[in-house]
């Protein structure tokens, strides 16, 4: 394992090294600004229940389904596109240093995204002019939920990108899984808001979850469920990795 931190620096240094980087931070930046505009809007014509950052964090869907398999079509996709997984396997490292960095880079990327939204906070302490109108509970429970659902989301679509050598073929993969993972099983809820198989998708659905996130209750079920997914994933693409050696 103490190979991770040098190919994590790697990782990190590739992101930004070509314009995908700045491309999808820019893009998180831009939608997240203006859906907080409309929001902080909204709430100004008048009383509701609902408060800005538990809006923003309602659309923690939007960048798991475009900035992560942004962020992951090509982790392993241009490696193996451009012979440079080859050369790296050469070195004295294992393929799951390889895997668990280049995981973990795309998670402090998606990380430092949603924390550069936390000047949204600083606004609006700002503007209410108190600290009593923001209740910080809620909101770090927010940020927690959309990082854990959104890192297991990123184990998915460095998978996809494990099993391909098209960065283009591998975003769809991710998309396409993390669709049917998001929206798909949201409409089964609707579908079944009872009953056994009601109580299995609610269960299970990160939209369900992020609620009660977002009402500041940190559940240890989501995350268990999250972090031992993300566990799974890991674990098969570093057998999809290795099957390299097979053939």
């Amino acid at each position: 394992m103490t190979n991770v931190a040098p190919l994590l620096r790697r990782e990190l240094n590739a992101y930004f090294a070509s314009v995908l980087g700045y491309v999808a931070l820019m893009f998180f930046l831009l939608v997240m600004g203006v859906t907080f505009a409309v929001v902080v809007r909204y709430l100004n014509t008048g009383p509701t229940q609902l408060t800005a950052m538990k809006i923003l964090f309602s659309m923690f869907w939007l960048p798991s389904l475009v900035v992560v398999p942004m962020i992951t079509m090509r982790l392993l996709a241009e490696e193996k596109r451009a012979g440079t997984l080859e050369m790296l396997m050469t070195a004295p490292v294992t393929d799951f240093e390889v895997v668990l960095a280049k995981y973990l880079g795309a998670v402090v990327l998606y990380t430092m995204m949603w924390a550069l939204t936390g000047f949204y906070v600083l606004i609006l302490r700002h503007f209410t002019g108190s600290e009593a109108m923001l209740d910080l509970g809620p909101i770090l429970s927010g940020y927690l939920g959309v990082i854990v659902i959104g890192q297991f989301f990123i184990a998915v679509g460095l998978l996809a990108s494990s099993m391909t050598k098209s960065q283009v073929a591998a975003a769809l993969m991710s998309f396409a899984v993390v669709f049917m993972m998001l929206i798909v099983l949201n409409w089964l809820t609707f579908l079944f808001p009872a009953g056994p198989l009601g109580k299995v998708f609610h269960a299970v659905s990160a939209f369900d979850q992020m609620e009660d996130f977002e009402r500041g209750i940190v559940d240890a079920r989501p995350l268990v469920l999250y972090l031992t997914g993300t566990v799974l994933v890991l674990f098969t693409t570093t057998r999809v990795v290795e099957s390299r050696k097979w053939r």
